[in-house]
């Protein structure tokens, strides 16, 4: 892979690895051609893109031929730049995300493709295959049912029914560590070890990378850049009252309105967890009452300026988010004519943990935050939310 920003690397980044020599290896592969027109062809490419995907990830540069060794084989190593023959590059770049996107199960979560044109040469395409964390990923287009991978000696290759075992055997594991971490954050806020103690009806709001969770070392200490934080705040709807470095990473909290108060600490490592004891709180609709508009609305502004500030941090995909409602037991969700839900008959209301799927859809990212507002709504007793006007889900609106 190269060492740089997807969205950063140049013509000249291109060129030094021909100059360089620099050699394939088990993250980054060069392929000469481009043909993804007939379904062997489209196969082929989905093997070579979920093989990176369930290995460690990776770069694929089309339009870079390779030295030949004295068999003729491929070496590896990269010979000169020879430039595809593409009219349209935006246009096949989109062909490009689809095939991917309809061509693997289930779907490949971090895949970016773009085209760069090379002075004197012409143009390249290279893609970004992030590791995948809900791997295995099976290329699937043309009724096919194979798995691929990828190592440092012979490249891609295709799974074996033990090794297919194994990586599903992975990805459950992660579950079970994304649940654990989620459960002692949850138990740290009852016991009031949290970073700021809440009273009453509260939620706790988490983003964690994949990766963070598989990490074998505690991350070491970070300095934060304070005004790209602060942007950050903004987007989540905190005016900063105190911000300090703590134990877990960096801590901001937000002007208290009585006994309310909202706080977003900054793990090491890029998680989020962000904590909002006002958005429940009978200020908003009275004692036993949860402003439903105002609550729906709370979570889609907070997504979207949490993603923001994790493109900051350079937090690595996929991302899971969480949603946890405690001290709910007897409260009601306020319907929009006036009525209200049944109460919630528990004190803690444990919401799915969804993957972000979809960034680009944008606000409300429904793939991402309706299964979670659907499973809060039938926790206290309806079937979901309310806000849905002819199927699509119109939260932005309020």
């Amino acid at each position: 892979m190269l060492p740089t920003r997807f969205d950063e690397i140049t013509a000249e980044d291109i060129l030094q690895l021909v100059n360089d020599k620099t050699a394939e290896r088990k993250t980054l592969e060069y392929k000469e051609k481009l043909s993804i027109n007939t379904g062997d062809e489209k196969c082929e490419f989905l093997s070579d893109v979920s093989s990176f995907a369930n290995a460690s990830g990776g770069d694929i540069i089309f339009g870079i031929a390779d030295e030949r060794g004295e068999d003729r084989g491929s070496t590896g190593v990269p010979s000169e730049i020879k430039a595809l023959n593409i009219s349209n590059p935006a246009t096949e770049c989109a062909r490009i995300e689809q095939i991917i996107q309809t061509g693997a199960q289930p779907r490949i979560p971090f895949v970016q493709v773009k085209s760069v044109d090379v002075p004197e040469h012409g143009v390249l395409i290279v893609i970004r295959v992030g590791k995948s964390w809900i791997a295995p990923h099976m290329v699937t287009l043309s009724n096919r049912s194979r798995f691929y991978s990828r190592n440092s000696s012979t490249g891609k290759f295709q799974l074996d029914v033990q090794q297919i075992g194994s990586a599903f055997a992975s990805q459950r594991g992660l579950g079970e560590l994304l649940r654990d971490w989620k459960t002692n954050r949850i138990a740290r806020t009852i016991s009031g070890d949290g970073p700021v103690p809440q009273h009453g009806s509260h939620m706790l709001f988490h983003l964690v990378s994949a990766s963070s969770l598989t990490a074998e070392s505690q991350p070491h200490p970070r300095v934060f850049d304070l005004k790209e934080l602060g942007q950050a705040a903004s987007l989540m709807s905190l005016s900063r009252q105190s911000e300090r470095y703590n134990v877990d990473g960096f801590l901001m909290i937000s002007n208290r309105v009585t006994d309310t108060c909202q706080y977003l600490q900054i793990f090491r490592d890029g998680n989020l967890e962000y904590g909002d004891s006002y958005v429940l709180s009978s200020l908003c609709h009275g004692p036993s009452r949860v402003a439903s508009k105002l609550f729906e609305n709370k979570l889609v502004n907070t997504l979207d300026g949490a993603l923001s500030l994790l493109d900051h941090l350079e937090v690595s995909e996929p991302i899971f988010v969480a949603l946890t409602l405690l001290g709910m037991k007897g409260r009601t969700m306020a319907l929009p004519y006036g009525d209200a839900s049944h109460p919630f008959d528990r004190d803690t209301i444990l919401c799915p943990d969804i993957l972000v799927q979809n960034r680009s859809e944008g606000t409300p990212y429904p793939s991402t935050l309706l299964p979670i507002v659907n499973s809060v709504w039938q926790a206290a007793g309806m079937v979901r939310t309310p806000y849905i006007q002819n199927g699509r889900w119109n939260v932005t609106e309020f």
